[in-house]
């Protein structure tokens, strides 16, 4: 890894699409040739605080994974492609992202 922190790339997924959106992570990072590794996961019973003055539950999993090179906006849309199909639930880009042109590379933790 280069001297920089990794970028962290947080996915939150439901349990059963586990197998299914690691595959379509793995295919998209592959293709932006960025080395990853899982490095924690956690499942856990989650409660969506906008159904008050219901409670609503849901199992959900986080998946963190440590990249090598910063997610670029193309491996980013692909990614946000896997939300609006229903396959994750959403994810959070920690660290770098690789803008292009005169912007190069941004850390949004300010590093």
């Amino acid at each position: 890894m280069s001297e920089h922190p990794p970028t962290l790339l947080i996915v939150y997924l439901r349990p059963e699409h586990e197998e299914v959106a690691r595959y379509h992570i793995d295919e998209t990072l592959t293709v932006a040739r960025i080395a990853y590794r899982l490095i924690a996961q956690q499942e856990e019973r989650v409660s969506l605080e906008s159904a008050a003055p219901f409670v609503i539950t849901h199992h959900e999993k986080r998946m963190v994974f440590a990249l090598r090179a910063p997610l670029d906006p193309k491996a980013i849309d692909d990614i946000a492609q896997l939300v609006t199909t229903g396959l994750i639930l959403g994810f959070v880009v920690k660290g770098e992202i690789a803008l292009g042109g005169e912007v190069g590379v941004f850390n949004n933790l300010g590093g």
